[in-house]
């Protein structure tokens, strides 16, 4: 009997402890999507201020971050942070996410491109280069305080509510996904749309899509690896090499289907890949142990 009295206090601390948990990403989540409204609702007080530049978008992007920061320091809980890089045991994952982006977008810019789906408008590879190279400490930044939120914090969260996987990847996809909204809608400039439809469908369609399966592969390559930086890494690169070049600059653009079919972005395509990859490290993670 004192046995089973045992089991039964552990069993209750157990759910208590859950319980807890689910208020804090309840509270999190909740932040996390506010964040842009409340930039931007500074960014009305505020402005005369640099486009791109503003301290709304600074708000939208850093408060999940300390908001996780904030959660962990009052629970004194560090232990799932993903903060250590383990470099060492993760060699060929770090060689793999440097890769993957710039991988998947030149193959297919190189399959579109006899069919006719791609178009180029001028450039210098030397600039385009010099760029890059400029941008990337900027990105790895960024990519810190945006990974540590969604791969440092809910994901690890979730997976201590014992969440199912394909629950997980879901809530973390559509909370990363409605988090750009006012990014999409108010902070990016007309010029990166051809009409406000675009713009909504980006937002309410395209994008909740897109990074619901991205975040397929971001949950597992942390998990697998026990680190957030290989997904700080992956995410730089792909903001530094498809991003930067078909979206923001539109140096590459993939025409009528071959934007449906093709764009490493947001085509039907690469998608298949990014979701199936995400499946095969879940099974290598799960056949690991």
């Amino acid at each position: 009997m004192a046995e089973e009295e045992g089991f039964e206090l552990v069993d209750v601390h157990s759910k208590a402890n859950i319980t807890r948990n689910e208020v804090f990403i309840a509270l999190f989540i909740v932040l996390a999507l506010l964040s842009g409204w409340i930039g931007l609702l500074v960014d009305t007080v505020l402005p005369e201020q640099l486009d791109g530049q503003t301290l709304g978008m600074g708000i939208w992007l850093v408060l999940p971050f300390l908001n996780g920061i904030i959660i962990r320091t009052i629970r004194k809980d560090w232990k799932d942070f993903g903060i250590k890089p383990r470099l060492k045991e993760n060699v060929k994952w770090y060689g793999l996410v440097i890769i993957f982006f710039p991988l998947i977008t030149l193959f297919f810019t190189l399959v579109a491109w006899p069919l006719g789906f791609v178009s180029f408008s001028s450039f210098s590879v030397v600039s385009i280069i010099s760029s890059i190279t400029t941008m990337f400490i900027g990105l790895i930044i960024k990519n810190i305080f945006e990974d540590f939120a969604w791969q440092g914090f809910l994901t690890p969260k979730l997976i201590a509510i014992r969440m199912n996987d394909f629950k997980l990847y879901l809530i973390v996809g559509l909370v990363w996904a409605f988090w750009h909204a006012p990014y999409y809608l108010f902070f990016l400039p007309d010029s990166m749309y051809s009409s406000t439809l675009n713009r909504v469908i980006d937002v309410f369609i395209t994008s909740p899509i897109v990074i619901t399966i991205w975040a397929v592969m971001f949950v597992e390559l942390t998990r697998i690896t026990r680190s957030v930086w290989p997904a700080v890494l992956m995410h730089t690169f792909e903001d530094g090499i498809p991003n930067y070049l078909i979206f923001d600059k539109k140096i590459i653009e993939f025409i009528g289907v071959g934007d449906i079919l093709f764009n490493p972005i947001k085509g039907v395509i690469p998608l298949i890949i990014y979701l199936a990859f995400g499946l095969w490290l879940r099974k290598k993670r799960i056949a690991r142990g």
